[in-house]
C-alpha cells in the first residue's frame, strides 16, 4: 500500500526543470573561465576500468540532520525510547556499522568535509551559517568538490534537500551558490533549518500567546484538530485532519482565537496569507539545473517527502540510462523546529503518548517542551527511515519480503551518516545534553555511520576503527576509481584517509592514528549576542549558537541582544551584568578535540572572564561512564577531566597528553593562514589576482580584510604576500 501511495506521489511530483528560470548564470562566465584554469577542475584522474567491466559503484549518500550517535540503536546500544529505524538497521545488518565515527560539532563544517576531504581550519567553514556569513566562511567556489571530480569521471550527481555549505546572502553567486561549488544539479533548500513554524496558521489567528498553535496547525487534546481545509484555488473540504490538510497543500481553517473552524461556508482564499512559511510543510525551494538557478516559494509539500521523491526521480533516470551516479539525499528533518510528520510516513504503532501535550515549541502554560521535542524528534527520524525505505524500494535498490528489507543492487553503495551530535533537548541517555551539538565532547561529535553494498564483504559486522567525516570524500573517489590525491590541485592539503579497505577487508588496519574535530568563530556580517538557557545542571550561555532572538526564544531561552529587555555584548558581559557567579556554563566560541582512540584532548578558546586553567581538558575515554557499552569510549562528562584534579597525571596519561598536544600543534602548523591565496594551493600568484579581479567590488572569498568588499585593499594584501606561503 505504501509503495502504491509513493508511486502516486512520484507521478504528480513533476519535473523541476519545467519551471521557468529565475536567475541566469551567464553572468558568472568570467568567473567560471578563471576557475577552469584551476587544477581543481582539470586534474581529475581517469577512472580505472582495467580494460574490463566497469567495477565502479553508484553512490546513494543519505545525510541525517542533527542525528547524533545517541539517537540510533546501531550507535547507542544502551539507549531507551529511541526511534524505530528498521531501514537503517537493515542497512547496517547487510553492511558495516562504523562505531567510532567523528563529525564536526556543527552541520556546515561537517558537510563541507563530506565533499572536500579537508578539515574546517583549511576550508574556512568553521561554524554553521545560522546568520549572514561572509563568503570566506562559506565553501569556496574554488574547492575541488566531489561533484566536480565525479563529473570528470563520467558520473551524474545530484544533491537533494538541505545544502548549507554556502548561503545566498553575501555570496556573489546568490541562489546559484550550489552550482558555484560544483553542485550544478541541486533541488532543495538553502536554509540551515526548516523555516519557523507559523503560529498564526497563515495569518488567521491573531492572539499573541500561541497556545495550541505551536505546531503550525490547530491541536485539540493531544492530536491535530478535525477542521475545514482551504486550498489556494478556492476549494475547501470539511472533516479533514489538520495535519493531513497541511500535507495536501492546504491550510487548516481556524478563527482569530486559533480554534478549529469546521465549516467551509465562509471560506475565502483571499483571507489566507499563502506566503507564510510553516516549518517542513511550507518552505522555499531552490533549484540549480545546468546553467540556470531559480526559486519556488513557497512549496506546500512536506519537505522530507519531497526530497525522497526527487531522489527516486533522479536515480530511476540514471539507472534507465545505465549511467554511473551519485545521489546525495540530505534530509531537512530532524532539525529544530520540529513538527509532526505525516501520519502515513510513520511505522505502525507510532502513536503520540496520551499523557503528553502535542506541542512543537516552548509555550505559555507548558512547563517544559523537552519531552515533546524528544517525541517529535523520534517521529521525524522514523519518518526519514521510512523515506529511505521508499527510495530503496521504488528505485529497485532493495525489495521487501518475508525476510524484511533486502538490498538488491550490488553496483550501488549506500551510506547513511549523521552530520553532527544531537541538539540539546533531544539528546538521549547516556549521552550528555549539556555537552551536545556545538561542542567537541563525545555527544557533540560522535555520529552514526552505516555503509552497505558495492564491494562490501562479510556483511553484518561492526568496524571500530577511527573514522572522520572527511574520509567520506576519499571513499567517493575510491568507489568512482578516482585518485583524489592526484585529482586535487597540488599544494592543497587533504585530511581524508581511505575507507574502502574497511569494506573489503574485515580486519583492515586502522587508517588513522588520530581523529580531530573542531569549530571556531566565522566571519560574520552581523554581530552575535548572548542567549541564556536553562537545561538540567543550571544556566547555559551561548553567544555563538542560537544567534537570533527568534532562534533563542524558540528554545525557551532569554535573548540579550537587540529586541530584548537588556543588551549584553557577550556571555561574560551578561554574567557580570546579571551577577551570576560560579554556576554559569559557557558554550565556547571555539573548541578543538583530538584523540588517539582512547585518550582525548580538548582545547577551549576561553571567554575573557573564564580562568585560563580551563583551556585544556583531558580524558581517558576508556574510564569514562558507560565505556563498557559504548564500544570502549565513555561519555566525557566534567568529572572525568583528568586535569581538573590537583594530582599529576599518571605516566601513561602524561605521555598521551604530551603526544596529543604535539599532534594538534603539528596539525595547526599545516593550516597557517596565507592571506591572498584564494586558490588554496600554498602559492600567491597571478591566478589569485585573476580570481580577485573577477569578484571586484563585492563580497567574495578574496575579501581578505573581511569588510564585505573585494577592492584595492584586498589586492594590496595579496601583493604583499606574493609568492610561496610562509616563505621569508
Amino acid at each position: 500500500m505504501l509503495t502504491r501511495v509513493f508511486e502516486k506521489q512520484l507521478a504528480v511530483a513533476g519535473d523541476p526543470r519545467a519551471h521557468p528560470p529565475r536567475v541566469a548564470l551567464a553572468e558568472w562566465s568570467a568567473i567560471v573561465s578563471v576557475l577552469a584554469m584551476s587544477p581543481a577542475i582539470t586534474s581529475a584522474a581517469e577512472p580505472t576500468r582495467n580494460g574490463g567491466p566497469d567495477q565502479r559503484s553508484n553512490i546513494l549518500f543519505v545525510i541525517l540532520d542533527d542525528v547524533g550517535a545517541d539517537q540510533l540503536r546501531v550507535s547507542n546500544p544502551l539507549g531507551v525510547g529511541l526511534a524505530h529505524t528498521p531501514t537503517i538497521t537493515a542497512i547496517a545488518q547487510q553492511g558495516v556499522n562504523f562505531t567510532n565515527c567523528w563529525a564536526m560539532p556543527e552541520c556546515s563544517p561537517s558537510r563541507v568535509c563530506f565533499f572536500t576531504g579537508r578539515f574546517p581550519m583549511r576550508t574556512g567553514v568553521v561554524s554553521p551559517m545560522t546568520q549572514p556569513t561572509l563568503p570566506q566562511s562559506q565553501c569556496s567556489p574554488l574547492e575541488a568538490t566531489t561533484p566536480r571530480l565525479l563529473t570528470q569521471a563520467g558520473y551524474s550527481s545530484m544533491l537533494i534537500g538541505k545544502f548549507h555549505i554556502a548561503q545566498s546572502d553575501w555570496n556573489p553567486a546568490g541562489i546559484a551558490a550550489p552550482a558555484s561549488c560544483g553542485f550544478t544539479n541541486f533541488n532543495g533548500t538553502l536554509l540551515g533549518a526548516p523555516p519557523y513554524i507559523d503560529p498564526t496558521i497563515a495569518g488567521q489567528a491573531t492572539r499573541s500567546d500561541g497556545v495550541g498553535l505551536s505546531c503550525g496547525l490547530p491541536i485539540e487534546g493531544n492530536a491535530p484538530a478535525i477542521c475545514a481545509c482551504g486550498f489556494q484555488d478556492g476549494t475547501c473540504a470539511e472533516g479533514v485532519d489538520a495535519l493531513e490538510c497541511l500535507q495536501l497543500g492546504g491550510v487548516p481553517l481556524v478563527d482569530s482565537a486559533g480554534n478549529a473552524v469546521r465549516s467551509c461556508a465562509n471560506y475565502s482564499s483571499a483571507a489566507i496569507a499563502w506566503g507564510n512559511f510553516n516549518g517542513n510543510y511550507v518552505w522555499p525551494r531552490t533549484v540549480n539545473s545546468g546553467d540556470v538557478a531559480y526559486q519556488e516559494s513557497p512549496v506546500r509539500v512536506y519537505a522530507d517527502t519531497d526530497q525522497a521523491l526527487h531522489a527516486v526521480q533522479f536515480i530511476r533516470a540514471q539507472r534507465a540510462l545505465s549511467h554511473r551516479w551519485m545521489c546525495t539525499l540530505s534530509f531537512s528533518g530532524d532539525h529544530d523546529p520540529w513538527q509532526p510528520p505525516p501520519a502515513q510516513l510513520l511505522p505502525p504503532g507510532s502513536a503520540w503518548p496520551t499523557d503528553l501535550p502535542l506541542v512543537c515549541d516552548e509555550e505559555t502554560g507548558v512547563k517544559s517542551a523537552t519531552p515533546a521535542q524528544r517525541e517529535l524528534s523520534n517521529r521525524t527520524i522514523e519518518s526519514m527511515d521510512q523515506q529511505i525505505r521508499h527510495v530503496l524500494i521504488a528505485t529497485g535498490l532493495a525489495h521487501e519480503g518475508g525476510a524484511g528489507l533486502t538490498l538488491t543492487a550490488p553496483d550501488t553503495v549506500i551510506v547513511v551518516v549523521g552530520d553532527n551530535g544531537s541538539f540539546l533537548t533531544t539528546v538521549r541517555a547516556p549521552f550528555n545534553p549539556v555537552r551536545a551539538k556545538a561542542t567537541v565532547y563525545q555527544t557533540g561529535v560522535c555520529v552514526p555511520l552505516v555503509i552497505a553494498g558495492g564491494p562490501t564483504v562479510a556483511p553484518g559486522r561492526a568496524c571500530d576503527s577511527m573514522v572522520s567525516v572527511v574520509d567520506l570524500f576519499e571513499l567517493w573517489g575510491e568507489l568512482a576509481g578516482i585518485d583524489v590525491r592526484a585529482a586535487v590541485p597540488e599544494g592543497r592539503r587533504l585530511d581524508s584517509r581511505g575507507m574502502k579497505g574497511y569494506l573489503t577487508t574485515p580486519d583492515a588496519a586502522n587508517a588513522r592514528q588520530f581523529n580531530y574535530s573542531g569549530y571556531a568563530a566565522a566571519h560574520l556580517a552581523e554581530q552575535c549576542f548572548p542567549c541564556l538557557l536553562s537545561l538540567g545542571g543550571g544556566p547555559i550561555c551561548t553567544d555563538s549558537i542560537l544567534t537570533t532572538q527568534q532562534l533563542c526564544e524558540s528554545q525557551g531561552g532569554v535573548w540579550y541582544g537587540p529586541g530584548g529587555s537588556t543588551i549584553y555584548t557577550d556571555c561574560c558581559d551578561l554574567m557580570k551584568g546579571l551577577a551570576i557567579e560560579g554556576e554559569l556554563t559557557f558554550v565556547y566560541a571555539a573548541q578543538q578535540a583530538i584523540t588517539d582512540g582512547r585518550w582525548k584532548l580538548v582545547v577551549n578558546t576561553l571567554p575573557w572572564c573564564v580562568d585560563e586553567s580551563k583551556a585544556h581538558e583531558f580524558y581517558d575515554l576508556a574510564a569514562c561512564p558507560f565505556a563498557e557499552v559504548l564500544h570502549g569510549r565513555g561519555v566525557d562528562n566534567p568529572e572525568c577531566n583528568l586535569l581538573a584534579s590537583d594530582h599529576p597525571l599518571a605516566p601513561p596519561a602524561a605521555l598521551a597528553y604530551t603526544q596529543l598536544k604535539a599532534r594538534l600543534a603539528e596539525l595547526e602548523a599545516t593550516a597557517q593562514p596565507c592571506p591572498g591565496d584564494a586558490t588554496m594551493n600554498g602559492v600567491v600568484n597571478a591566478l589569485d589576482i585573476g580570481v580577485l579581479m573577477a569578484y571586484w567590488g563585492g563580497p567574495s572569498v578574496c575579501d581578505f580584510n573581511n569588510d564585505a568588499t573585494t577592492n584595492a585593499q584586498d589586492l594590496g594584501i595579496l601583493l604583499g604576500n606574493y609568492g610561496v606561503c610562509g616563505a621569508p
